[in-house]
């Protein structure tokens, strides 16, 4: 049996899905006559690019229309008929006037040498002789200019298509020989349609939940849309949505909520089970992390649009993004999406494939606008639990003010300003996020071995003088001043600040965590 992709592929331009304006031009060209000596079909995989060309191929060479053409018929003259020996043979493909390469694997000159020693004859039994090139961006430099005299001057029984998924890397020269098409990415209306119809025809039924997932997770191309489909068949007709979903390894929309509404929660403790219920339920973590990425992004278009019509269609779903995106600070949501990005960086070189979202989590928790600090009593328990582990020495009063006296290292606002700079350049060496909120911040004085800095806002005091922030700083401070120092921030007080525009605390927050704001 056949694979649906390739028994339902489009035979004439009628049945081309979703690529509207280019199939109404090429129909136009094909009624007039005027058809172009060279094409480039530009596109993502599975949206038509080299269906297209092969209909394009039967449609000037279809002996039912071109018959009707000469003897002036009212007929519609820009389709195939798909039913006369051309329009056969070329969709069993074996049509000798039809020359199909792919350039991914003749990337070399002699083998475009060929197809110009091939192009000079003229056609067998048709009126055109049709190359389709595809995957063109493959060629060589050589190849390249090989075929460049061909396209610019061909004979005239000779059309070229070429296809590729990488017009950028198609040489300008080229291009410019051609009429260049850019095939869109399908809606996913379309490809719900399109499944829902070849289901009818494959006389089987499947929920419209099933549909709709495979429509969703087929990133536009038709091609996708029916090898999911093409899988999910092989469970039979009562296929659950959890089903299908474990099957094509596709993320159920619950799971990335849960995540999500731990990290919003602060709910620390339970984020380390969470990743061990989706090992043990064979999760790939890479594609958790990216459909993860998937619901943030929607998430953050609902906080920035106030809309989720366009974002989802099930009704669930749109609460669960509104709800999120009311619980969320914008540049909390920001800096959660840039953690995720980067752990999903980091999957193809951590030891465990889960280690990365995991610690993206807890960064999160910790470290983004929306979370902030973990809450004090977990600093507490640990504290005490640390503290019963330690045997206790009993210090009287007196050692214990000599202590804190010889710890305090008196140092003058002039030693600080000496050593600043460079205080600043070994902390951007470790963590430049930390370095830009420490250059930012003004310095208003010492008291007892503590540099005063003078800060904008509270989550900026409270990125300073968390314990992870403060061992770093001392350590740091003693490398370039040979002192026990500490840093101790303060929030700026008066109405011009309280009154500061959210664009500013934006700004401010970006330069923390690395980032910038564009006007």
């Amino acid at each position: 049996m056949a694979v649906l992709y390739r028994k339902y592929r489009p035979q004439v331009f009628s049945e081309v899905l979703g690529q509207k304006y280019i199939i109404q031009t090429l129909k136009n060209q094909v009624k007039s006559g005027k058809v172009a000596h060279a094409y480039l079909f530009t596109g993502g995989r599975g949206v038509g690019k080299t269906s297209v060309a092969r209909v394009l191929a039967k449609a000037v060479n279809c002996e039912e229309r071109i018959k009707n053409q000469e003897a002036g018929s009212k007929k519609e003259l820009d389709d195939a008929c798909g039913k006369c020996n051309v329009c056969t043979a070329i969709a069993q493909g074996n049509f000798i006037d039809l020359v199909e390469i792919d350039a991914a694997s003749n990337t070399g000159v002699d083998n475009i040498r060929e197809l110009i020693e091939h192009v000079k004859f003229s056609p067998s039994v048709s009126k055109f002789k049709v190359f389709i090139i595809d995957e063109v961006h493959m060629l060589s430099k050589g190849a390249f200019n090989a075929l460049l005299k061909t396209l610019e001057e061909p004979p005239k029984h000779a059309i070229f298509v070429l296809a590729t998924t990488e017009a950028g890397k198609v040489p300008a020269t080229i291009v410019s020989r051609t009429q260049r098409f850019d095939f869109k990415r399908l809606d996913e209306g379309d490809l719900k349609k399109q499944v829902e119809q070849i289901l009818e025809s494959e006389k089987v039924k499947l929920s419209g939940e099933v549909v709709g997932l495979i429509a969703q997770n087929a990133e536009g191309s038709s091609r996708d849309a029916l090898s999911l489909l093409d899988k999910v068949l092989t469970l039979g007709e009562k296929v659950s949505i959890s089903d299908a979903q474990h099957l094509l390894g596709i993320t159920d929309t619950a799971m990335c909520d849960e995540l999500l509404g731990l990290i919003a929660g602060k709910n620390i403790e339970g984020i380390p089970g969470f990743f061990d219920r989706l090992s043990d339920q064979g999760t790939d973590f890479a594609v958790f992390n990216r459909d993860f990425l998937e619901f943030l992004r929607k998430v953050l278009v609902a906080k920035i649009t106030g809309e989720t019509d366009f974002t989802a269609r099930d009704e669930s779903l749109k609460q669960k993004l509104k709800q999120h995106a009311g619980s969320l600070e914008f540049n909390g949501l920001i800096f959660i999406i840039r953690l995720f990005l980067k752990s999903y960086k980091d999957l193809n070189f951590a030891p465990s494939p889960q280690l990365p979202l995991l610690v993206a989590s807890l960064e999160a928790v910790y470290r983004s606008g929306s979370a902030g600090l973990p809450p004090s009593s977990f600093f507490k328990d640990q504290s005490s639990k640390i503290a019963s582990s330690v045997p206790s020495v009993h210090i009287s009063q007196n050692q214990a003010e000599n202590f804190a006296d010889a710890q305090a290292a008196e140092i003058s606002l002039k030693e600080v300003k000496g050593f600043w700079l460079k205080f600043i350049n070994e902390i951007k060496a470790v963590n430049g996020p930390l370095a830009n909120l420490v250059k930012n911040s003004s310095i208003t004085g010492t008291e007892k071995g503590a540099i005063k800095l003078s800060v904008k806002f509270l989550f900026n005091k409270q990125n300073l003088e968390n314990p992870k922030s403060q061992e770093l700083l001392s350590e740091l401070l003693q490398k370039v001043s040979g002192k026990e120092l500490s840093l101790r921030a303060e929030v700026e007080k008066g109405e011009n600040h309280a009154a500061s525009e959210p664009a500013q605390a934006l700004s401010d927050a970006l330069k923390i965590f690395g980032g910038e704001l564009v006007d």
